[in-house]
């Protein structure tokens, strides 16, 4: 079999999870559309995400994985209702156990997947390209290779509806918030600890940034980190407004309406790249080659010199790493960020 050859009508992508990685699988559709314009593409992800890409125009359809109140009887269903789809192809970015036996009882011809050997049952077409030492996002569009594409594309992309910028808009008039105000928004925490900033830091920060460069500072959380950055909010001297507990579409607005994202790597500043907003981000345990746009202005970031950065670690009893990057060299990257120059008032 010639996958080159085949006939594609009928294309089914999966990312199910995470914010990130739904969002830098969104090149992928314009790479599959440019190849085949007349095919029905879908895509399957989770409830809450799916509001992010459902309405791209690249786009016909997308379908949530029904993850709550799975029982033998639901999980049949929803294998009888991919296979009535008729896939002439499957991506599949995820590779769990869930999404390989997707792909495999899709009935689909072409079937890709990462490499792995325990799940050479499910895929007939292998990709390594997740092991390339280059942005997530290309490697993504370097698993076609398998069939035959070998365009690239960076441009991520996000849906963000007049309700939501309103709803937004309407959440800054009720602050008084100026239209011309520096709009500054952190990230304080994360699932991952060993990638957080340290909070003295923080404020340090949004201290400078309020008083030196007149901006309004935001700080978003995540469901139960609403009272620890509530405390990280408390310890600076001037006001830091900590943001509601949006759905993803209304903060995907407010990013789409704010100047700056600064944050470790994480599905926000995924999102804020998607909205169009520049972002700064600070690495120490991940790799910025695979997680941040290449030479990017817009996107700079900071890398801690340590013999133990990239070392992958969910926690870490002494964070040198990141004690080691300073206000300064956050504000340094800002200032240096093109969009920006106008805005800030130095």
């Amino acid at each position: 079999m010639n996958p080159e050859n085949q006939q594609i009508r009928t294309i089914l992508v999966i990312q199910l999870r995470a914010i990130g990685d739904v969002i830098l699988t969104t090149p992928v559709f314009s790479v599959l559309r440019k190849k085949y314009p007349h095919a029905r593409i879908h895509f399957l992800t989770q409830a809450g995400i799916h509001k992010l890409v459902d309405g791209l125009e690249e786009l016909d359809s997308v379908i949530v994985y029904p993850f709550a109140g799975m029982n033998i009887f639901s999980m049949m269903a929803f294998y009888i209702k991919i296979r009535r789809q008729k896939y002439d192809l499957v991506v599949d970015y995820q590779c769990t156990p869930g999404t390989a036996l997707i792909s495999r009882l899709s009935g689909a011809a072409l079937r890709i997947g990462w490499k792995m050997d325990r799940r050479q049952w499910a895929y007939n077409l292998f990709s390594t390209a997740n092991v390339r030492q280059e942005y997530v996002a290309v490697q993504k569009c370097h698993a076609l290779e398998e069939i035959g594409i070998n365009e690239v594309n960076r441009s991520l992309k996000v849906v963000i509806s007049l309700q939501e910028r309103e709803m937004v808009q309407n959440y800054f008039e009720h602050l008084q918030i100026d239209e011309g105000r520096f709009r500054v928004n952190i990230t304080p925490l994360g699932k991952r600890p060993a990638r957080q900033w340290i909070p003295e830091y923080i404020t340090a920060l949004s201290d400078e940034l309020i008083e030196k460069y007149h901006a309004v500072v935001f700080f978003n959380h995540a469901p139960g980190e609403e009272a620890s950055v509530k405390r990280i909010a408390a310890m600076c001297r001037n006001k830091v407004r900590v943001l509601p507990l949006w759905p993803l579409s209304t903060f995907s607005a407010f990013l789409s309406m704010i100047d700056l994202h600064i944050s470790y790597d994480n599905g926000p500043k995924h999102l804020a790249m998607a909205a169009g907003t520049p972002t700064i981000s600070l690495f120490a345990t991940d790799f910025p080659v695979l997680w941040n746009p290449p030479d990017d202005p817009g996107h700079p970031y900071l890398v801690s010199d340590v013999p133990c950065r990239f070392c992958r670690l969910r926690e870490c009893p002494i964070m040198i790493c990141m004690k080691q990057i300073q206000v300064a060299d956050i504000i340094q990257k800002m200032i240096e960020i093109p969009a920006l120059q106008g805005k800030i008032l130095l």
